[in-house]
């Protein structure tokens, strides 16, 4: 099942997607809905980010290949191997949906898309083992982690490097059935491949992840959980347009723009 949030004549709702419409739903996605009889023309409803989080997680250098990556960027200081997840937290006014312009702020100098599949929290969940972090888990989406390579070896956090205006695009919508761990994302910057990783790759899983974060950390419904990126990764510039693509979810699609 594909979960949308969206917008039509000035009112959000949920639906579910149905091939090329969808059907508004009455109740919450997170306990019990049910399909009502009003549809749309997916074409003509502006797509949202999928949830509106309470928070939105990030777990590092989750990625073998990527850490590769960050040792050839930051040299002495790049960081070894985890032992555990390192998880962060990005901005909440950086989300963002698809079609929607991701903004270069005036003084940024390098900032790079990163791929990503994104898990929904879909029960509010404490102290859980990764076991049970499924049960707790609504789906899946398409994710960029936007980040800015400059600020992030200036600032001691990332606060801006990743948690600028419009530096978290995720969408279309969520999947409820995939398997999290055999996601294959790719990004194409200006219809050209850039990038392709595959999440049976990541280092700690969605669910590993979750339990960790749970330790200490209450997750709610509709929470994201990004999985981490992959490889090397290039600067954007205004004009350009980077797609995500997780086969089987979707596509997360957005323009690049300069501030004005």
């Amino acid at each position: 099942m594909k979960i949308a949030r969206f917008r039509s004549n000035g009112r959000t709702a949920y639906g579910v997607v149905q091939g090329d419409k969808v059907v508004e739903i009455r109740g919450s996605i997170y306990t019990r809905f049910r399909l009502t009889d009003t549809k749309h023309e997916l074409q003509d409803v502006k797509l949202l980010s999928p949830t509106d989080p309470t928070e939105i997680w990030c777990p590092g250098l989750n990625f073998a290949n990527h850490l590769e990556y960050a040792a050839g960027v930051l040299g002495d200081d790049a960081p070894e191997v985890p032992t555990h997840p390192n998880p962060w937290i990005k901005a909440r006014g950086s989300l963002t949906g698809t079609n929607e312009a991701i903004i270069l702020p005036n003084d940024s100098t390098d900032v790079h898309y990163e791929g990503e599949a994104v898990a929904v929290i879909g029960k509010t969940c404490r102290r859980i083992s990764p076991e049970e972090a499924p049960k707790y888990i609504l789906g899946y989406t398409c994710g960029n982690d936007v980040s800015d390579r400059a600020w992030q070896g200036d600032d001691w956090t990332f606060w801006r490097a990743k948690g600028s205006d419009t530096f978290a695009p995720v969408g279309p919508w969520i999947d409820t059935e995939v398997d999290p761990q055999k996601l294959e994302m790719i990004v194409r910057l200006n219809g050209k491949e850039v990038q392709r990783g595959y999440t049976e790759e990541m280092l700690f899983s969605f669910a590993e992840i979750v339990s960790y974060i749970s330790q200490q950390v209450t997750l709610h419904p509709g929470d994201l959980l990004f999985s981490g990126s992959t490889g090397v990764t290039i600067a954007l510039k205004p004009g350009d347009n980077v797609d995500v693509e997780i086969p089987n979810i979707g596509v997360l699609s957005n323009s690049v723009e300069a501030e004005s």
